[in-house]
């Protein structure tokens, strides 16, 4: 597991995480079969998904000792299993770390963004209300900090490679080369579409149409 910085709210919390932990192996221990197991195993990863797919969470009860690596990785692996649709369009797109690519999105106002990126690591997780959302550790280009990024709830390609997004694909002149405005509304689906269209061949395309 990548090492982290744990943020305050994983120590204001150990205790809450500490008993899911006991309570995770006490009613683990109560199966007897195989179909016992699975069921078990089943109601407690979907009942605590969204403490189970965080990983500074996992990274603490690692660490301390509450769950052995194994249990780390069973639990990393059942969510993924277990994708829901964009996550399985996210893990099945054959992305490789450290390789160029370029993410196209609707930012939170409703425009694209064409984000240059190498991707370390991707998991499945659950954020906030969203079950369906990705995690991503990635580094942007020209710089050399880490961070983590949360997709949920959106339009996303993804391209090979670092490709530009001309202003003119999404902007037009209104009375000279230093008056321009944008050929769509916010969230307008046509935005997001010809974007992609621009690019050409994303490795992923996914899109939940707004209004």
């Amino acid at each position: 597991m990548n090492k982290y910085r744990l943020p305050t709210y994983v120590h204001s919390n150990a205790g809450y995480y500490n008993k899911l932990a006991e309570q995770f192996h006490t009613e683990i221990a109560k199966a007897t079969t195989e179909v016992e197991y699975n069921s078990i195993l089943l109601t407690l990863l979907k009942r605590w998904k969204r403490e189970f797919t965080d990983i500074y969470v996992l990274q603490y009860l690692a660490e301390s000792g509450e769950f052995e690596p194994d249990t780390v990785e069973l639990i990393n692996q059942w969510y993924v299993d277990n994708a829901e649709p964009f996550q399985r369009a996210f893990l099945t797109a054959d992305i490789k770390p450290n390789i160029k690519y370029t993410l196209v999105y609707l930012n939170e106002f409703g425009f694209p963004v064409a984000d240059h990126v190498l991707f370390l690591d991707i998991k499945p997780i659950q954020y906030a209300q969203f079950t369906d959302a990705i995690s991503v550790r990635m580094k942007r280009k020209k710089k050399r900090t880490e961070f983590l990024h949360y997709f949920y709830n959106c339009e996303l390609a993804i391209f090979e490679g670092w490709q530009e997004l001309p202003r003119e694909v999404t902007h037009e002149e209104i009375g000279g080369e230093m008056m321009v405005k944008s050929k769509y509304h916010a969230f307008d689906k046509q935005y997001f579409i010809d974007c992609v269209e621009y690019l050409g061949d994303p490795i992923l395309s996914y899109m939940i149409l707004k209004s």
